[in-house]
């Protein structure tokens, strides 16, 4: 294996001028969100003191997100996806500039923190949603992979550099600016988006007796998943894996009870899964050359299910860093190829809505792990709920390979197949160089849509 093959391939930015501002917006917004995010919870803290109402804020913004994605998901399979986009980022600035003059008062009010806070999470599960289902009319079909890995690295870079940003920013600043700063870097966001061609649903020629069948309710998206043997498999397989995850509420406990650590142990295994994760994205490039990337995907699963059984065993931190390590890097393979098998297998007219479901997934399976690993931990123990996880990951991606086997054998079209150009994509330059309309300014130099987030693309992604 050559070093080409090795190194994530940015291809989908050289060729699609479309693909590229999207991008370029993503990390502006990725920054800005990622500081607001801190500044959010270090002052809802610092008014109530209570963790509680922390917890209230972040169930909020879940809530919406969720709303927002399953709403946003009808409405881009029905209206042009870059003007509801445009509209939903556009709601997102107002929403921050309301935080920031909120934080500005001699007495700011909890209250209007959480309508902010509902405001853009509502924006935020639009735009994820919208944005995910225009990437296949951006890159050419075999440029899925290579898209997915450039938009999983950027938002664990993001995640592990912008929270410590904006810690930094709100010491020196406090939460006004910062929330000042996530306004501006999501107009930027906004502004960019504004710049790339029109993006209404294309209907297939072979899906046209189904588009003139769909009357556009999220139930004829549902009937797909469960009549297409990928996507079905991987709405199936998905759902375990977002409710059975790492279990990261367990770090504190464990750290105090396991490996009797301090607050720097706990900051290293909460950021052991962004490194696993950004050395797979970097190094990303085999990926979309894989033979069976349904295969690899179901094989990332099982591993990503092992690696967590492995950091449940561990009796040394040394151990927990490389086992969570391992399971970021399969859960980042895993995300690139559900990314790009989705998009790859659902018909553009079907695409908002079935990724609304995967995003949905992601959000509240988040919170259910949540709960269901905290109530096995007070039941067992911390490391037992965590094998239990691991467990029940890996047993499932065995039973779906068994079960849906039209995923093990799912495939991708390759850079050597006679594969067409992406819908309506504009010819593009074989450089780099971004234009001169979508240059940002140096001090602005970072956005968000997703991640589940994710996101993944996750609820805070572009």
């Amino acid at each position: 294996m050559s070093l080409r093959d090795l190194v994530i391939d940015i291809e989908p930015l050289r060729t699609s001028r479309d693909f590229r501002a999207i991008f370029i917006a993503r990390v502006v917004s990725l920054f800005g969100l990622g500081m607001a995010t801190v500044a959010l919870a270090a002052q809802v803290y610092g008014l109530t003191r209570s963790t509680f109402d922390v917890a209230v804020a972040s169930m909020i913004m879940s809530v919406t997100v969720l709303v927002g994605s399953l709403w946003g998901g009808v409405m881009a399979d029905r209206t042009d996806r870059k003007r509801l986009i445009v509209w939903a980022r556009g709601a997102a600035a107002l929403a921050f500039a309301g935080l920031a003059v909120n934080a500005m008062l001699p007495d700011p009010s909890l209250w209007a923190i959480y309508v902010c806070v509902a405001w853009d999470g509502l924006a935020t599960g639009v735009s994820v949603t919208a944005l995910m289902a225009v990437a296949p009319t951006l890159v050419r079909p075999d440029q899925l992979p290579a898209a997915g890995a450039l938009i999983s690295l950027t938002g664990e870079i993001g995640s592990i550099s912008a929270p410590l940003l904006g810690g930094v920013l709100l010491a020196a600043w406090g939460a006004g600016p910062v929330f000042a700063f996530a306004a501006v870097t999501t107009a930027v966001t906004t502004f960019l988006i504004s710049r790339i061609r029109p993006l209404p649903p294309v209907t297939d020629e072979e899906d046209e007796e189904g588009a003139e069948q769909d009357s556009g309710s999220p139930m004829v998206a549902f009937r797909y998943a469960l009549r297409n043997r990928v996507v079905g498999g991987l709405v199936l397989l998905g759902g375990v894996v977002a409710v059975f995850n790492v279990p990261v509420v367990l770090f504190p406990e464990m750290v105090d009870r396991q490996f009797h650590g301090d607050e720097i142990m706990l900051g290293l295994l909460y950021t052991a899964p962004a490194v696993g994760a950004v050395l797979a994205s970097a190094t990303s490039g085999w990926i979309g050359r894989a033979a069976r990337p349904g295969g690899l995907l179901l094989a990332a699963a099982f591993t990503g299910g092992l690696a967590t059984v492995g950091f449940g065993l561990s009796g040394h931190v040394a151990v927990a860093f490389l086992m969570l390590a391992v399971g970021g890097a399969a859960g980042t393979v895993y995300e690139i190829l559900e990314y790009a098998l989705v998009q790859h297998s659902t018909p553009d007219r079907l695409r908002g809505r079935i990724v609304s479901v995967i995003t949905a997934q992601g959000t509240t399976g988040g919170v259910l792990g949540d709960a269901e690993v905290a109530s096995i931990a007070r039941w067992f123990s911390p490391a037992g709920a965590a094998i239990l996880n691991g467990a029940v990951c890996a047993v499932a991606a065995v039973g779906v390979a068994i079960a849906v086997p039209g995923l093990r054998r799912a495939t991708l079209p390759r850079e050597d197949d006679d594969t067409p150009e992406a819908p309506n994509a504009p010819e593009a330059p074989d450089t780099l160089a971004v234009p001169d309309t979508l240059a940002v300014p140096d001090a602005l130099a970072k956005d968000a849509a997703a991640r589940p987030v994710t996101e993944s693309a996750r609820p805070s992604d572009a």
